[in-house]
């Protein structure tokens, strides 16, 4: 991933500085023209060839850059925000049940202004509460041990519940886990973004709640609507998140994700061949 990206910065800064160079010319050469031509008519139609050829060169390079780079740009974005950020952070939250802890989150929302379901069951899959408020929407349920199958699972029903049932096209998605113990599978999906649509208008993020570590896992160093929500009402915290409850280590997954992705390659991502989970 690192050499894909140190081709792409090479190729950026080529694209960039021939655009600035290409506006340049064209804006001295447009402003100079009428001295030019009466200077010399073959200097005045180089200039102007000159012109034609910048154009060209800008859009094939334009062109070779978002063919080959463009689509990927997004999705290495968001694999080097999970590799940058922290392994997890630490609720602010008293609770230590997961009763009490789902009634206080329940209880914040409300008092939020979002439209409140409890015990609600999407595609049989049981949700303690699901909140939304215009374009939010706050899905939390509590299982004991939670692991992957549990989490893609649970994507599953809310993508359902959000694009079937309810018909929304855009809004930021927040699926809350309270459990006992998180497997390490599971705490592996934590900081990953399911993006939906064309131009990604629904966005799902996740939040793991371990209640037995006091750990919160989810992506929380891109600002994002999604990491408001989490902040606020899984961790009971406000924005920037403060030191205190910010974990001092990575884990194990990330070191994982980073091995995986030395492998990655623009042939197999674009061929669907290459996940990053």
């Amino acid at each position: 991933m690192r050499k894909f990206r140190k081709k792409q910065k090479r190729l950026f800064t080529i694209l960039k500085t021939l655009v600035i160079f290409s506006a340049v010319f064209i804006f001295i050469f447009i402003g100079a023209k009428p001295y030019i031509e009466n200077a010399s008519e073959l200097a005045a139609s180089v200039c102007s060839y000159t012109c034609d050829i910048l154009a060209i060169a800008v859009i094939m390079t334009l062109f070779l850059y978002s063919s080959k780079y463009g689509k990927s740009d997004a999705f290495l974005k968001s694999v080097e925000n999970e590799l940058s950020d922290t392994g997890y952070y630490l609720t602010s939250r008293a609770e230590k049940d997961s009763i009490t802890y789902v009634d206080a989150m329940f209880d914040d929302l409300k008092s939020c202004g979002y439209a409140m379901n409890s015990k609600i069951e999407i595609n049989e899959f049981d949700f303690d509460f699901k909140a939304n408020k215009s374009k939010e929407f706050f899905y939390c349920t509590s299982i004991e041990n939670v692991d992957r199958n549990d989490v893609l699972a649970y994507i599953d029903a809310v993508i359902f519940d959000i694009t079937v049932k309810n018909l929304k096209r855009k809004g930021d998605t927040v699926i809350c886990f309270v459990t006992d113990k998180a497997e390490n599978d599971a705490i592996a999906l934590s900081k990953m973004i399911t993006k939906l649509g064309k131009k990604e208008q629904i966005k799902i993020a996740l939040a793991i709640c371990e209640l037995s570590s006091g750990r919160v896992y989810f992506l929380g160093n891109e600002k994002t609507k999604c990491q408001q929500l989490i902040a606020n009402h899984v961790m009971n915290c406000d924005l920037p998140i403060k030191e205190q409850y910010i974990g001092k280590e990575k884990l194990p997954f990330q070191n994982e994700l980073e091995e995986k992705m030395k492998s990655f390659n623009i042939t197999d991502f674009k061929n669907g061949n290459f996940t990053a989970h």
